[in-house]
Formats: C-alpha cells, sequence, structure tokens
C-alpha cells in the first residue's frame, strides 16, 4: 500500500483559464502518470456520462455497478477508485467548486440540491433512452467547446451554462429519490455537514460547531435528524470513522499516525472510538479487507 492517499487537483494552477474540463474515458486513462485504478482523492467534483460497457466504480468501500446509459457522480474529497475495462467508453467531466462559485446561483446547484449527496444518495443515476439522448447532447457540446483551441470572452460562460444545465437535468431526475423530510432545511443542513468536512480532525464536539454556525446544539440534532435521521454527534463520528477506514484500507500508515490525522491524543482512544461504532479493531478490519480484496 501507499504511504498515502493518491490527492488529485485536475486543475492545480490558480491561473488555469477554466478549471472544467471533459475528456474521453481512455484518452484520461493514456495521459494519466499513475495507475488510474489506484484509490485516489479527488479535488474536484466529476460526472461521467458511460456511454459503452459495463463494471462496478469505487467509492468510498462501497462497489456501485454500471452500464451504458449511466452517469455516476463523485463528490469533492471522495476516495473512489477506476475499474480497468479497456472495452468500456465513457465521457469524465470535471471541474472546481471555484469555478462555479463564480456565478452564486450556480453554486446553490452544487449547496442547495443534492447530486453529489453521497450521504442521501447514490452515486449512480440509471438513464432511459431519451435522457441519455439528452445528456449526450450536452456532454458532446461541451466537449466540442473544450476541444476548440483558444481562449475567448465567450469561453467561460458556455462551459458555465453547458454545465449547469447538466447539473440541473441530473437533479430533476435524482429529487424523486431524496425523502421528502430531507428537503425541509437541507441548505442548513449543508453549513453543517461542510463545517464538519473541514474541522472533524479538530473536534467532534456538537457544541463547538453549534457555537461557529450560530446554532444551538439543539438546532444541529434537529438538522441531522430531520434530513438523515440521526443525531449531530452520530454523523460528526460516522465521518472520523470513514476517514480512518480510508486511511486504514488506502495506506500504510500506522495507528498512531492515523490517530494524528483524525484528531486523537492516544491510539488507544483512536481504537475504542473506531471499535465502538464498528464492533472491531482498526487493525482487524484493515487485515479483513486486505484479506477480502487479496
Amino acid at each position: 500500500m501507499p504511504e498515502d492517499i493518491l490527492e488529485v487537483r485536475p486543475f492545480p494552477q490558480p491561473q488555469q483559464p477554466i478549471e472544467c474540463m471533459i475528456l474521453p474515458l481512455q484518452t484520461l486513462f493514456a495521459h494519466q502518470r499513475y495507475p488510474m485504478d489506484t484509490p485516489q482523492r479527488l479535488h474536484s467534483f466529476m460526472i461521467a456520462l458511460f456511454t459503452k460497457g459495463r463494471g462496478q466504480h469505487f467509492v468510498d468501500f462501497q462497489s456501485h455497478a454500471y452500464r451504458e446509459q449511466t452517469l455516476l457522480f463523485v463528490a469533492e474529497n471522495q476516495v473512489h477508485q477506476w475499474e480497468i475495462r479497456p472495452e468500456n467508453e465513457a465521457l469524465v467531466l470535471a471541474f472546481s467548486k471555484e469555478f462555479l462559485y463564480k456565478n452564486a446561483q450556480d453554486w446553490e446547484v452544487v449547496t442547495r440540491y443534492r447530486i453529489f449527496d453521497y450521504a442521501l444518495r447514490s452515486p449512480t443515476l440509471a438513464l432511459d433512452a431519451v435522457a441519455y439522448r439528452r445528456f449526450l447532447t450536452l456532454f458532446e457540446e461541451l466537449k466540442t467547446e473544450f476541444d476548440q483551441p483558444g481562449q475567448d470572452t465567450f469561453k467561460d460562460d458556455i462551459y458555465r451554462n453547458l454545465l449547469r444545465t447538466i447539473l440541473l437535468l441530473a437533479e430533476r431526475l435524482k429529487h424523486d429519490e431524496t425523502p421528502a423530510t430531507a428537503t425541509l432545511h437541507y441548505q442548513d443542513f449543508t453549513r453543517f455537514r461542510d463545517q464538519v468536512e473541514s474541522d472533524y480532525s479538530h473536534t467532534r464536539n456538537v457544541q463547538d460547531y453549534a457555537l461557529k454556525l450560530g446554532y444551538s446544539p439543539k438546532k444541529l440534532n434537529q438538522l441531522t435528524q430531520t434530513t438523515l435521521n440521526q443525531n449531530a454527534k452520530r454523523f460528526i463520528d460516522e465521518r472520523v470513522v470513514l476517514e480512518i477506514k480510508r486511511l486504514l484500507i488506502h495506506t500504510n500508515l500506522s495507528i498512531k499516525e492515523i490517530a494524528d490525522r483524525t484528531g486523537f491524543d492516544e491510539p488507544t482512544n483512536l481504537v475504542k472510538f473506531f471499535k465502538r461504532y464498528t464492533e472491531q479493531t482498526p487493525l482487524a478490519f484493515r487485515e479483513k479487507i486486505v484479506a477480502w480484496s487479496a
């Protein structure tokens, strides 16, 4: 195993004109300097439209089946892993939140809606023939623009408008999958979720998050109970457990190093915490997964 999870930054240079790109799957595979079936943490949002073949895509320890006419969504900071199938074809779209954030209304597509919310939804969406043709047309239009040489004053807006249309159409199709109770206070919940994503390695205390967000602990519990049917403490702890699992399986870091990464003063405290939620020790979890995948 590697020393650390592979960090993938499609847009490493801030001066890059447009932090949005689209490539055929096989072109993406051919141009990377690392094996594409390596677990990788994505520092952008990604949507893949599979146009040929079938297989499995791995996102945070779960395998998700896909076939042609399937959309796949991977959120920023999720750990995912490609399956190498030379016969498969797809168009892979990646974009940064900064690119979308240039327009506040566009940013709401990610923060207000639930396309990329892995806590609520599956990352795959099977399309019927009509929806598939519509998405394929939009992806191909985006690729045509991407392949155009040079940069002009129109390119940025054309990219963003095509991307926004793709996201809104996907949200429309995904909408029916979300329980009605999850939509009541979703925007407030996303503020809490994003704060947890930022601070989970520093604090697991509900009161700390309540103070930063200007809520009461009771309000945070109401938000997560309404949205996910669990309290705020459970949500925070499950995020920490997820990160521990990522580091256990995708790296060879020691328990002490993982404890340092995830905010535990002592390795023994991490072991107790992890065992309380998984009913096994971190090393037992690592050994079990490694043996299963061998």
